[in-house]
């Protein structure tokens, strides 16, 4: 990791703490959404929850297209004054209101190619969840220009516990099936997009100035590469849904939709969040600070992520006797395979805020390309085995996605010098950790009950990952403690990365 010690310390801490906001908040949120969404689980089939998952995803994908890079425009070129900012504004509510108009007409159409008839009941619930949050969106870059990510946290903290409150409740008592969660949607958009309003006002995005004309030009064309990339790469984690309703039928979808959420709770609530705070903070780092930048992040990430993700796969069997019916009892499996074939993709978002960095658009655009044809193939021709087999298509996708974004980082002169070892390190740590889960799973057997054998198990991985990083990696955790701001933490033979003693 030579390149890492050229990284500047304070824009590191700076990065750390603001995803340690994001990440702490998120997974504390996420946290209650996911037993929300398990407790809605127990009163609903998999089927109806693929089709309101289905009907979701149409909704997001519209709002995808329908954004053209004007929250990114704030971000880059905000600075520029009032009109860059009123610009993306105008355009992203006008034509946020022409995508919501389309795609309520074109329900019913949708909803029979996908052979899934409710997903027309569904959508237009769906596309009003997706208008509300709109309205907060560009209030939430300009809180990301100015890296106030706690306060993004909390939004969107407190909108999954909304969203678990509103969904249990309403599935509990009432006979709504489905358009609970449709309306526990609508409440989560309206307490994000009200957080995020609060801390900016209107003023700020919506004062009117004029909209010159090449000022208009430059963000569509900046927008133009900026949406096909976006589309594409949120379209690797969503558009496999859809797909898989078609494929595989509602029921299995359910089950494989359920096990992918959970599967992401390390993904995009580490990795993402990470990600989200190293775009403005690598625009701002001098070039020659920006390797050493992303291998800091990168490993800084992989110290959580990883133990999280082989976590979930090793537990999945023990989580879903303890917390699901067995009418999902198909979700373990899926789940084991899922949380590891989405790791690499948590590593291809952060690189792409180097690319993005230096205007690379084009070349993102073309990377999701490649990775979305290659997720569509996989999952065409690996859905004849099943269902399980076609989940593998996750792990093909997302392994071309690194391969080909390291690849691009290459070309503008980002060598990641010193990662693999420090990412085979921690591996090794997280392999043991399995082993001793395992382990343990064998010899205790069924004397315990599921939620009792579930908490054992995690407890075990703790302890043992902790060890695991004591033998393999202290070093790294050393350089990571340092990078939020806890350099003099005195642990008996805990080391930074230059190698430094703390005691």
């Amino acid at each position: 990791m030579s390149d890492a010690g050229t990284a500047a310390p304070g824009l590191f801490a700076k990065i750390a703490s603001s995803a340690a906001y994001g990440i702490v908040g998120g997974l504390l949120g996420r946290a209650v959404g996911l037993v929300g969404t398990l407790l809605v689980a127990r009163h609903l089939t998999p089927d109806i929850v693929a089709e309101v998952t289905v009907a979701t995803v149409v909704a997001l994908t519209g709002s995808w297209v329908a954004a053209w890079g004007c929250g990114q425009y704030v971000v880059v070129k905000g600075d520029q004054g009032r009109e860059v900012i009123f610009t993306a504004s105008v355009v992203y509510l006008i034509a946020g209101l022409v995508m919501i108009a389309g795609l309520w007409f074109a329900a019913p159409a949708l909803a029979l190619w996908l052979q899934a008839p409710r997903v027309a009941d569904y959508l237009p619930g769906a596309l009003l969840g997706i208008g509300i949050r709109r309205i907060g969106a560009i209030p939430d870059k300009l809180l990301a220009r100015e890296m106030r990510f706690g306060r993004i946290a909390a939004g969107t903290a407190l909108g999954d516990i909304v969203y678990a409150i509103v969904a249990v409740t309403l599935v509990s008592i009432t006979t709504l099936g489905g358009q609970s969660m449709i309306l526990a949607f609508i409440a989560q958009s309206t307490v994000i997009a009200g957080v995020t309003l609060s801390a900016t006002g209107l003023r700020s995005w919506l004062a009117p100035v004029k909209i010159p004309r090449a000022r208009l030009r430059d963000l569509l064309r900046f927008g133009a590469p900026i949406t096909g990339e976006v589309v594409l790469s949120e379209g690797a984690r969503y558009w496999d849904k859809p797909l898989m309703l078609r494929l595989v039928g509602a029921h299995d979808a359910g089950s494989y939709g359920l096990a992918f959420n959970l599967a992401q709770l390390p993904a995009v609530y580490v990795g993402g969040h990470i990600g989200t705070v190293m775009m403005p903070a690598v625009v701002r780092a001098d070039p020659a600070e920006r390797p050493g930048l992303m291998v800091r992040a990168l490993t800084f990430t992989a110290l959580v992520l990883f133990p999280m993700s082989a976590g979930l796969a090793v537990c999945a069997p023990t989580l879903v006797e303890a917390l699901l019916p067995p009418t999902w009892a198909q979700v373990a499996p899926l789940l084991s395979v899922l949380a590891i074939a989405s790791l690499p993709g948590s590593g291809s978002f952060i690189l792409s805020s180097f690319l993005a960095a230096n205007a690379r658009n084009h070349r993102l655009m073309w990377i999701e390309v490649a990775t979305m044809a290659s997720l569509v193939a996989a999952l065409w021709s690996l859905s004849k085995g099943g269902v399980l087999w076609a989940s593998t298509a996750i792990g093909v996708a997302a392994l071309l996605q690194w391969g080909l974004t390291v690849q691009a980082c290459r070309i503008d002169g980002l060598r990641l010098r010193g990662l693999g070892r420090a990412l085979l390190r921690i591996a090794l740590a997280s392999g043991v950790m399995v082993l001793a889960v395992l382990a343990w799973r064998l010899a205790v057997g069924p004397a315990l009950d599921a939620p009792w054998r579930l908490v054992a198990e995690v407890l075990v991985g703790v302890v043992v990952y902790g060890v695991g990083l004591w033998g393999f990696a202290r070093g790294l955790v050393g350089d990571a403690l340092a990078g939020i701001g806890m350099p003099r933490l005195r642990i008996p033979g805990l080391r930074t990365r230059q190698g430094e003693g703390t005691s």
